[in-house]
């Protein structure tokens, strides 16, 4: 089933092909593209949990 919505990328603003990505803990609300999905909610995920490893001790 083909998703005919254009949606705008809450990150970079260019349009979202498809249903978009979950942009949390980048941005609270909204939908990002695939490329900023790979290039900077996934590493600031990782990024994240590395901090919280070093806490949990």
């Amino acid at each position: 089933m083909e998703n005919s919505e254009t949606k705008t990328c809450c990150i970079c603003g260019n349009e979202i092909k498809g249903y978009g990505y979950n942009p949390y803990p980048v941005k609270e609300d909204g939908q990002c593209c695939r490329r900023c999905n790979y290039e900077v909610v996934v590493p600031e995920r990782y990024r994240r949990h590395l901090e919280y490893q070093k806490t949990k001790g």
